[in-house]
């Protein structure tokens, strides 16, 4: 019983220091068009989500984002998206894949996460934000 016990303690200890958070962004709902687009109708807004302190492997583990009303044609699917925020290495703002990168989160901080296309209104498509803390 006392080996049980014990067992379901460093078990849940374990999930409890695990952190990873995740994240959906759209490819139309927070689609931004560029500063010189001819466009003067904004579709989407950027997504917002709060980091806490750490260092973060992040990347887009799952992505089915196009542009042109879901054709993956002539280089339409969105793989990468403009993440933005925090102190660290993402403050100036940095792209994010399906490649994982590390972002330093030095003090609780907002990020925003964007995709931006010069025809916001076709775009179809979702893409999870995975944020694994490593540190």
């Amino acid at each position: 019983m006392k080996t049980k016990l014990h067992a379901l303690f460093l078990l849940g200890f374990l999930s409890f220091g695990s952190q990873a958070e995740s994240f959906v962004i759209g490819a139309k709902a927070h689609c931004i068009y560029p500063p010189l687009s001819n466009v003067q109708v904004q579709v989407g807004t950027a997504l917002q989500f709060q980091l806490a302190p750490g260092t973060y492997k992040m990347s887009l583990p799952s992505n089915n984002m196009s542009c042109m009303n879901g054709s993956l044609a002539n280089g339409c699917n969105i793989s990468t998206i403009y993440l933005q925020g925090g102190l660290g290495n993402a403050r100036w703002g940095t792209t994010l894949g399906n490649t994982p990168i590390t972002v330093n989160v030095p003090t609780p901080a907002t990020f925003m996460a964007f995709v931006t296309d010069d025809n916001c209104v076709d775009n179809t498509g979702y893409a999870t934000i995975q944020a694994d803390k490593i540190q």
